[in-house]
């Protein structure tokens, strides 16, 4: 028990450990093929977003700032204009458009030479809970990743 509490504590101080997220995601978890059944049975949340919500936009995608759960200063959302459901879904000449909307998104908010992130989450298992694809990018901020996973793979998976 001491050792797993001298770990927790280590954790907490080299920020490897959310305890609120993580119990946050061990209640979700088991709730999450509910949650894709309830979004694809719904509407997608981006097809009710006006236009003059969006800040750039390409022949089949858009970029609007992300007002809901913004986990960065800067957190934009690449979104297709026809519903997919995940990455897996649509022609690679659209998510090849996506990316190349999000760059330019990135140059536009001024976080492309600083350092941003590019997000999809897709299915239960990738923490998808809107389905309907979608690109978050994140920067404006260091953004953390976790260190020791980091440290243990360059120990481990030397050449």
């Amino acid at each position: 028990m001491k050792r797993a509490l001298l770990f927790f504590l280590a954790g907490l101080v080299v920020g490897e450990l959310d305890p609120i997220g993580w119990v946050a995601w061990q209640v979700l978890e088991p709730h999450l093929p509910r949650v894709k059944e309830q979004s694809l049975a719904a509407p997608s949340p981006f097809e009710q977003m006006p236009p003059s919500t969006w800040i750039a936009e390409s022949e089949h995608a858009y970029v609007l700032e992300d007002l809901y759960a913004p986990s960065a200063p800067v957190h934009l959302l690449v979104v297709p204009k026809a519903r997919y459901t995940s990455v897996l879904e649509p022609a690679p000449e659209v998510l090849g458009e996506m990316l190349d909307l999000a760059r330019s998104a990135a140059r536009q908010q001024g976080i492309a030479e600083s350092g941003f992130r590019i997000v999809i989450n897709t299915n239960p298992q990738g923490a998808q809970t809107v389905y309907h694809l979608h690109m978050h990018v994140k920067g404006g901020r260091q953004l953390r990743e976790p260190l020791l996973p980091y440290l243990w793979g360059r120990l481990t998976h030397r050449r």
